[in-house]
């Protein structure tokens, strides 16, 4: 836990489990709020807290902008799908869907704004223990760690692969050949994944793992 919440809440406040639930309680709130003036102010305000959250911790901003214009990027596509519609004069502008565009768009950043701030600091072993506690039927509580290791092994496959070809000179651009490419690459990366999730799972079988049940080093219940 960090330092920083350890600081402001009790440490059974902070368990990674009871941040899990937090999370998704407010992600229900977030989709329930319609005033775009409240969650312009809310996403102020969470910003705020990240900023300061970062500045105490002494982590870089960057990263944090990076990935906030990559997720932007998203919301682009919203604004220019949804701020228009043809009309009986042609092309003209849709008050409604920009409406439904800022909404959408706030609602995003305020729910990753608040990803940031109540997963600090959680990695992926960390968040498969929080999952195994949350009390959820075992199969599906499976589901969310195979999600999440999946998701790990694709992030660790893409940059392998992104180095790689690099160094082979490779650029992408707006051709047959970067599409051919990327149809490979993801292609690549589905299959390795499912290999080494698989690969995984015999492992943990062979050692008696069960997920959703009590057991001791032995393999005993």
């Amino acid at each position: 836990m960090s330092p920083v919440f350890q600081r402001f809440f009790p440490p059974h406040f902070c368990a990674t489990h009871l941040r899990l639930i937090y999370l998704f309680l407010w992600g229900l709130v977030i989709s329930a709020l319609s005033q775009p003036s409240l969650l312009l102010w809310l996403n102020g305000i969470a910003l705020i807290l990240l900023v300061i959250l970062i500045y105490r911790c002494r982590d870089p901003y960057f990263p944090y902008l990076k990935r906030w214009l990559v997720f932007n990027s998203f919301t682009l596509l919203l604004w220019a799908t949804l701020s228009w519609r043809i009309g009986t004069e042609g092309i003209e502008l849709n008050p409604e869907g920009m409406e439904t565009a800022l909404l959408i768009s706030l609602r995003m950043n305020l729910l990753l704004f608040s990803v940031w701030l109540l997963l600090w600091k959680m990695n992926d072993t960390v968040l498969v223990q929080a999952i195994g506690k949350l009390p959820l039927p075992p199969k599906l509580i499976w589901l969310f760690v195979l999600t999440v290791r999946y998701i790990a092994l694709l992030g660790e496959l893409q940059q392998k692969m992104d180095l790689a070809m690099r160094a082979r000179g490779y650029h992408a651009g707006l051709n047959r050949r970067t599409l051919y490419v990327t149809a490979q690459r993801v292609a690549l990366l589905l299959v390795h994944a499912l290999l080494k999730a698989e690969t995984a799972q015999i492992a943990l079988k062979c050692r008696g793992f069960r997920f959703g049940e009590k057991t001791n080093l032995s393999g005993e219940k």
